[in-house]
Parts: structure tokens; C-alpha cells; sequence
């Protein structure tokens, strides 16, 4: 009798397969207005509701409405990342973004965007960038990249683990820069005397 446990086969699905992938849209910002347009560099800030500009949002525009769950990846530039969308703003994508918007209850957001992130991932997308001053992955190539969709369990456990392993290194560098402020302190400390 195998005593091992049993190996599931993961499925792998094309995004296309599990996801409607938009293109943010080309809008012109101005003070004042109600909806925060989201750019690559809102998504690297802490606080995109302070770095986003704002636009006016038209009828025809509306289906881009940014929703929680939503994934924003970043085709466009050289910082190729992807974010869950799960602010409590009105929001929309620019054309540096795609939006990654979910279909199937197969997969949970949190999972498929820590894959994307992941830097084996990137550099396959990377390889099928276009352009030189401003490097862009297609639509289609988003489309047709295929993602391991495990059981639901599973993903969550990646996840959970993806969420220990951020805390763990927001950690190390919380204690490297304590260390570092005592060592200073010790040898001021020291030449003061």
C-alpha cells in the first residue's frame, strides 16, 4: 500500500479562460473631479488615493469602474506588476494598466496576482515585451498566458504564506534598522566620552 499522499494534477487555464482583461483607458485629468485615475505609480505608492489624479467619468466609460477583486497589471513601462484592487474609491484605470477582471469563482484575486508577481512569470512576460523607449506587453499576450489554477484550499494556503513571508521581511528590516540605530547610538556614545 502507497503510503504517500495523493498528487492532484493542477489544471492550467489561460487568462482569457478565467478572466475579461480590459485596457485602461486614455482620460484627461482635472482637479476636482470624482473619479481617482490610477496610474503605474499610484500603484507603488502607500496611498493611492493621494498620488492619483482625478477624471470625470463618462457614460461610455463606465464598464472600466474599477471593483474590488479587480487586478491591475501593469503592461506598459518597465515595471511590470500586478495589484488586487480593494480600495474604497472610485477608480479607473489608465492605458499603462490592464484590468484583469475575474469570471470564474475557480480562482481568488490575491492568488493570481501574487503568480503574476512572481519573478519566473514576469520574465516570461518580459520576453514578449514590444518597443524600446517605451516597452509594452499586448493584450493578447496577457490573454493567452497560461496560470496552474489549483483548488481553492490551496490557493488560499499560498496566499496565507505570500501575506507570512511579507510580514517576516517588513520584520527583518524593522529590527536591521533598530540594531543599526543602537550601534550608532553606542559608538556616539563612546566618542562622546
Amino acid at each position: 500500500m502507497n503510503t504517500f499522499s495523493k498528487v492532484h494534477t493542477i489544471n492550467k487555464k489561460k487568462i482569457s479562460e478565467i478572466a475579461e482583461v480590459l485596457s485602461g483607458v486614455y482620460l484627461l485629468a482635472a482637479p476636482y473631479r470624482e473619479i481617482y485615475y490610477l496610474q503605474i505609480k499610484d500603484l507603488l505608492s502607500e496611498s493611492p488615493e493621494k498620488t492619483a489624479s482625478k477624471v470625470t467619468l463618462s457614460a461610455k466609460n463606465e464598464r472600466y469602474l474599477l471593483a474590488k477583486g479587480d487586478l491591475l497589471f501593469a503592461g506598459k513601462g518597465t515595471t511590470y506588476l500586478c495589484k488586487v484592487f480593494d480600495l474604497d474609491i472610485p477608480a479607473i484605470a489608465s492605458t499603462t494598466l490592464y484590468i484583469i477582471r475575474l469570471a470564474s469563482k475557480d480562482i481568488l484575486p490575491n492568488y493570481l496576482c501574487w503568480y503574476l508577481n512572481q519573478p519566473s512569470v514576469m520574465a516570461v512576460m518580459k520576453a514578449q515585451q514590444v518597443g524600446t523607449s517605451t516597452p509594452l506587453i499586448h493584450k493578447q499576450v496577457v490573454e493567452d498566458f497560461e496560470v496552474p489554477v489549483p483548488d481553492i484550499d490551496t490557493q488560499r494556503q499560498i496566499v496565507e504564506l505570500a501575506k507570512l513571508q511579507t510580514r517576516e521581511k517588513e520584520l527583518y528590516l524593522a529590527i536591521a534598522e533598530k540594531r543599526q540605530l543602537i550601534t550608532n547610538q553606542l559608538i556616539m556614545n563612546k566618542l562622546n566620552k
